[in-house]
């Protein structure tokens, strides 16, 4: 049975599906065509939903992806998503353990600065080791030296100094994906008289106890620090979360992923927003979403660019 964060994770796949800018995705999955054998990191993969996203095209590279995150239980829900994506999609797939004797990969991630949980081999439409590994992902990052680096919905949660360890390890010339960055605008509807006292308070709390992160205009503040450490941008794209009611209810499992939106801006803002506010606003949205009323945007930015030659 999944916990809750990796229900949320889940439920959120289809409002992902919907927001990608299909151009700068397009940009992204072109350049990386063009690579020999690249080897790819999913930084921050949770339960490597990109990873997912890439073995279902078909002009993927035969490569080797690393997909790195802090908690080795969304890694055990990773490797059997993305063994059942693969079979599905026609590859035989081995799963290797690294406890295993005699255990080897032609790409040492232990180097890496990670713990390898798992290591999947694919073969079939295209050759594809994809390693687990726990770890910081900054670095993961760091100390390597990969073709391409995608962190999805990620880097706002980075201070500038972060973003800088996260992209020093992409090789001169590869690729940098950031989709799904946060870009300062969150908004319900029906509208609400708390609205504006809640939402500026949680766009505050977005820069996190130090003040030093991106926060919740992480989206263009990247469009600027991304040339200024070595990565020309190439195509940039609105990539808003919409979720909004039909006839039927809400797709998949979004009403899921509206409730835990719902209750993570409340629970952020309280301390901030008096507490008679905080619940009027609570139990007013939670009243909306049962009842197939309540819709959500927020405003993301999708940005795809090379790192440029170290001078």
């Amino acid at each position: 049975m999944k916990g809750d964060f990796e229900r949320y994770l889940s439920a959120k796949a289809t409002v992902d599906d919907r927001a990608l800018d299909r151009d700068v995705l397009g940009r992204f999955r072109a350049d990386l065509r063009g690579r020999a054998d690249p080897h790819i990191l999913e930084a921050g993969a949770g339960t490597a939903a990109f990873c997912r996203r890439f073995l279902s095209w078909d002009d993927r590279p035969d490569c080797t992806y690393v997909a790195v995150d802090t908690d080795p239980a969304l890694l055990a829900t990773a490797r059997e998503e993305i063994l059942d994506t693969a079979r599905a999609m026609g590859f035989e797939a081995v799963l290797v353990d690294p406890a295993e004797p005699g255990f080897d990969v032609d790409f040492d991630v232990d180097v890496a600065g990670g713990t390898p949980v798992a290591t999947i081999r694919l073969s079939g439409p295209a050759h594809v080791d994809v390693h687990l590994v726990t770890g910081d992902a900054l670095t993961v990052a760091s100390q390597g030296r990969w073709d391409a680096l995608v962190a999805q919905a990620f880097v706002d949660l980075l201070s500038p100094a972060d973003v800088e360890r996260l992209v020093s390890g992409v090789a001169a010339d590869s690729l940098v994906y950031f989709p799904i960055t946060f870009d300062g605008g969150t908004a319900f509807a029906p509208s609400h008289p708390a609205d504006d006292a809640v939402l500026d308070a949680y766009h505050a709390t977005m820069v996190g106890a130090d003040g030093h992160r991106l926060g919740a205009r992480a989206g263009r503040r990247l469009r600027t620090l991304l040339p200024d450490l070595g990565v020309d941008l190439v195509a940039v794209g609105d990539a808003d979360w919409t979720v909004d009611p039909t006839a039927n209810g809400y797709p998949a499992d979004e009403a899921y992923f509206l409730d835990v939106v719902v209750d993570t801006v409340a629970d952020a803002v309280r301390g901030r927003v008096p507490d008679e506010t905080v619940d009027a606003w609570l139990a007013a949205r939670r009243e909306q979403r049962k009842a197939g009323e309540l819709g959500f945007v927020a405003r993301n930015l999708d940005l795809y660019g090379r790192r440029r030659e170290r001078e």
